[in-house]
């Protein structure tokens, strides 16, 4: 927001963090975020970048202070020209990490009323309308057919609304969008490489075989990237191995673990035990672990 005074900036952000709200109100049952303001954060260059994160007392390498609820609405468009490559993937890394905290916070509280719901269930507490209305929304959300009080779709859904590990997400979008200056990063905000079928809402590829269809989508955001990937990681049925392994950690009473939940993202790229070597020496090579312990700030 470098060249508007400081009250239309105010009132910039003050809008732009009420429509951030109300967008996430219509895909999730729960809040956002429930400790310090989210911050809509507008940069157009990588100065404007480090001085977001100057202001807000953000240092990826002080993240006992806590991480802010930032939300960045792009990448600067120079992100290819910064050196040395150090310096681009800790900025990469630094802009990324607090909206993949933020969107794994939306599907903790909503793991959170599951778990309470099933609890009931369990107890044989008959559910109240608006506690059933809330189980078959989750129900809808994640994409799990079936009665919404039997065991199986309780258990499906289990599976389903759980966190992503930082580490991974972040070597993910690392890989697919070379470190954020890939044509689709930049142009569509794509951080995953995810595709539309549906003509004319994404960025067609170059070298596109002739007669396909697909286009690399398009967010308004990257907060709206991130979203979109966790929620294809949770619900597409290619990735029911990378659930299956999550929630076999689960049940040992282990927090998932980025490395080795990478093992069942065989399915996301034809590359198969490639990618997920790929993956795993990006999360080794670049330290990714000391991320999964990060948390949003509080106050």
């Amino acid at each position: 927001m470098a060249n508007l005074s400081r009250k239309s900036g105010q009132l910039l952000l003050l809008i732009s963090a009420t429509a951030l709200l109300l967008a996430s109100c219509t895909e999730s049952i729960a809040p956002t975020y429930d400790g310090t303001p989210v911050r809509v954060v507008e940069t157009s260059s990588v100065n404007d970048l480090e001085e977001a994160f100057y202001r807000h007392r953000y240092d990826i390498d002080q993240l006992h202070l806590g991480v802010p609820p930032l939300i960045f609405e792009s990448l600067p468009a120079e992100m290819a020209k910064i050196r040395p490559a150090t310096r681009r993937k800790n900025l990469f890394v630094q802009t990324l990490l607090p909206m993949v905290l933020l969107a794994n916070k939306e599907i903790a509280l909503e793991r959170k009323s599951l778990l309470e719901l099933s609890d009931r269930i369990a107890h044989n507490q008959t559910l109240q309308p608006d506690q059933l209305h809330l189980l078959t929304t989750l129900q809808h959300r994640y994409a799990v057919t079936g009665d919404p009080v039997a065991p199986e779709t309780l258990a499906e859904l289990r599976r389903r609304i759980d966190q992503v590990p930082p580490e991974l997400a972040l070597a993910q979008a690392a890989n697919e969008s070379a470190w954020g200056t890939s044509r689709f990063s930049r142009l569509g905000n794509n951080l995953f490489g995810e595709w539309t079928f549906t003509p004319g809402t994404g960025i067609i590829p170059e070298g596109r075989p002739e007669g396909a269809t697909y286009e690399v989508r398009r967010f308004d955001t990257l907060y709206d990237s991130i979203r979109s990937y966790l929620r294809n990681l949770n619900t597409h049925a290619a990735y029911a191995d990378f659930r299956q392994l999550r929630a076999e950690a689960r049940q040992r009473g282990e927090t998932p673990d980025g490395l080795n939940l990478a093992e069942g993202l065989l399915k996301y790229s034809t590359r198969r035990e490639a990618y997920v070597l790929a993956l795993q020496n990006l999360i080794r090579q670049n330290n990714l672990q000391r991320f999964s312990r990060a948390s949003l700030r509080q106050g």
